[in-house]
């Protein structure tokens, strides 16, 4: 099943390192000071979300672009795209990946991975906003769960939903159409009448094939 995958990307405000004047150089000390100790803010909140492993960065090498570029602040934004969630630190002109998860591909890992992403997000990190989760819950539902019945009889008793998307599946499928033929024609016969035995023994192997569908 094709996957809707969702992205965004989000400047987290509280996570920015602004400075009221352009830093010089005889500032740097205390840009890297600031730097790290913002560092450990950020990594904090969220090293290990949905799997993500953040890795420092080199805080020498984002005061020098700040200087260089005569920028006033440094910002981490959290950035989704359909191959991998990342934490990008911009600084002047450059962009440092400090970072990143691989999206999976599996539909209901993908499903627990945004469900992570949003149940971490609020209004000023929202990378994954609950409007969001439920368009994509909404365009990507959940396949159903596998039917146990042990034959047809059984599915009968306990369950005409699952009675109904089998007969709907079996207009699919020539043989299982024809099972179900067997089995209305035969439906007022006794259990032990020979064409009702056939029947129930048609629908039930009908029953398997619609199974390896789930």
């Amino acid at each position: 099943m094709s996957i809707t995958y969702f992205e965004n990307t989000v400047m987290v405000d509280g996570w920015t390192v602004s400075f009221d004047k352009v830093p010089t150089d005889a500032d740097k000390p205390n840009v890297v000071k600031r730097l790290s100790k913002k560092w450990d803010d950020v990594k904090s909140d969220i090293d290990g979300l949905s799997g993500l492993k953040v890795v420092k960065p080199d805080f020498d090498t984002l005061a020098d672009a700040l200087i260089k570029d005569n920028s006033h602040a440094v910002m981490f934004e959290l950035v989704l795209t359909k191959a991998e969630f990342r934490l990008d630190v911009e600084a002047g002109k450059i962009t440092v990946k400090a970072g990143k998860v691989g999206v999976p591909s599996d539909l209901e890992e993908y499903r627990t991975f945004l469900g992570n992403l949003n149940g971490w997000s609020n209004n000023d990190r929202n990378i994954v906003p609950d409007s969001d989760f439920k368009k994509f819950n909404d365009n990507n539902p959940k396949k159903p769960a596998k039917p146990t019945y042990k034959d047809f009889d059984e599915m009968v008793k306990k369950s005409k939903t699952d009675v109904d998307a089998f007969r709907t599946w079996a207009k699919t499928n020539g043989n299982a159409k024809k099972a179900f033929d067997a089995i209305d024609k035969t439906a007022k016969a006794k259990p032990t009448d020979p064409a009702r035995v056939a029947a129930l023994k048609l629908i039930n192997a009908s029953m398997q094939d619609w199974y390896k569908t789930f």
